[in-house]
C-alpha cells in the first residue's frame, strides 16, 4: 500500500508541475514572452514561439515587441498574427506538448534547471506522501484497524 501511495503521490505532483509549466504562462501579457506563449513558431521546428531562438522566431518576437511599444495588447497582437499568417500561427495544446517535449529531448534545458525541477518534484512528492500516510493512519485508527 505504501508503494502505491508513493507512486500516486509522484504522478500527481509530476503531472501538476509539468502541466503548470507547459500550459500556464508566468510572464505578464504585456511582455514579449507573454504574447509569444500563445503562438506557434513560424520555423519548421515544432517549438512554442517563446522557446524558439532561431532567426524566424526572433523576427516574430521583434514584431511583437514593436506592436507592444505601439500600444497594442496581447489579444490584438495574437489576432494580427492569426489574420496575417492563418491558423498555423496559433498554438494548439498538442503542439504545445510536442514543442516542450522537443525542447527537453534535444537538451534545451540547463542542467541546473532540471535539477531544481527534480528537487521540487521530489520534495512535493515526499510532502504529499507523508500527508496521505498520515490520513490513512488516522482513518485506520478511527475504524479501529491497522493500515
Amino acid at each position: 500500500m505504501k508503494a502505491i501511495t508513493l507512486a500516486v503521490s509522484f504522478v500527481v505532483v509530476f503531472a501538476f508541475m509539468s502541466g503548470r509549466y507547459i500550459f500556464i504562462n508566468s510572464s505578464p501579457d504585456d511582455s514579449i514572452m507573454g504574447v509569444s506563449h500563445s503562438l506557434a513558431c513560424p520555423c519548421e521546428c515544432p517549438m512554442v514561439l517563446e522557446d524558439c531562438h532561431m532567426s524566424c522566431g526572433l523576427q516574430w518576437k521583434n514584431q511583437i515587441g514593436l506592436k507592444l511599444k505601439s500600444g497594442l495588447v496581447k489579444a490584438d497582437i495574437v489576432s494580427y498574427f492569426y489574420k496575417r499568417y492563418g491558423s498555423e500561427a496559433m498554438l494548439t495544446p498538442v503542439q504545445r506538448l510536442a514543442g516542450k517535449w522537443y525542447e527537453v529531448s534535444r537538451g534545451g534545458y540547463p542542467v541546473k534547471d532540471m535539477i531544481i525541477f527534480s528537487l521540487i518534484v521530489l520534495i512535493w512528492t515526499a510532502l504529499l506522501y507523508t500527508g496521505l500516510q498520515m490520513a490513512q493512519e488516522k482513518l485506520a485508527s478511527l475504524r479501529g484497524t491497522r493500515p
